[in-house]
């Protein structure tokens, strides 16, 4: 049965959106292929899924990847096992091969690693899940972290598309936006609730 993937930090405020606008292209000389949050400063698992990878990634910091059992995108309405991957924590709670839920902590918000200007947690989502740990956002192999093949398609999906946001107890979540247009599209406090 198909899952509803929710926000991975209770309290959320987006800094950063999916491959929005230009200003983030413009200060890092990259498209930004996740999300960027702050809040927490507990970072939970957002469903069911395994933990593919865990631990120190010499340019993202602590990160964790998780593939998650089939998801729904509210977007499409389509559903699809998917990776996510969760970067610059403070720290990782959880291991390799160890099954996680909504309620599994698997670290908490931070300021780690090299591709970072302050504490937030950044959220990546890939339909790629034969090689989870491979991400466009780097340019180059890290220690945990591989580059995504040149030339191959961009498989990774806007996190707004397949969040949805558990007002209910006992997550009791929110979600909003921060800073400006050039940084953030305002439909990602939009998303769907969930009880």
């Amino acid at each position: 049965m198909a899952q509803r993937l929710i926000q991975p930090l209770n309290r959320a405020r987006v800094t950063a959106s999916y491959k929005w606008g230009g200003a983030y292209q413009r200060e890092f000389g990259a498209l930004h292929y996740g999300q960027d949050m702050t809040g927490g400063p507990i970072v939970y698992a957002q469903g069911e899924g395994t933990v593919a990878f865990a631990g120190w990634d010499n340019v993202c910091g602590y990160v964790v990847g998780i593939v998650y059992d089939d998801c729904v995108n509210h977007f499409d309405g389509g559903h699809r096992p998917l990776v996510g991957r969760y970067y610059h924590m403070a720290d990782v709670r959880v291991k390799k091969g160890q099954r996680v839920t909504k309620d599994t902590r698997i670290g908490t918000v931070g300021n780690t690693g090299k591709l970072t200007t302050g504490p937030h947690l950044h959220v990546e989502f890939d339909t790629d899940t034969r090689y989870p740990a491979y991400t466009p956002t780097l340019t180059g192999h890290s220690n945990l972290l591989k580059r995504g093949l040149r030339g191959a398609k961009d498989t990774t999906v806007d996190p707004m598309r397949v969040t949805h946001c558990k007002a209910s107890g006992p997550d009791w979540q929110a979600i909003a936006t921060g800073y400006g247009r050039e940084w953030v599209d305002p439909r990602d406090a939009q998303i769907p609730e969930i009880q």
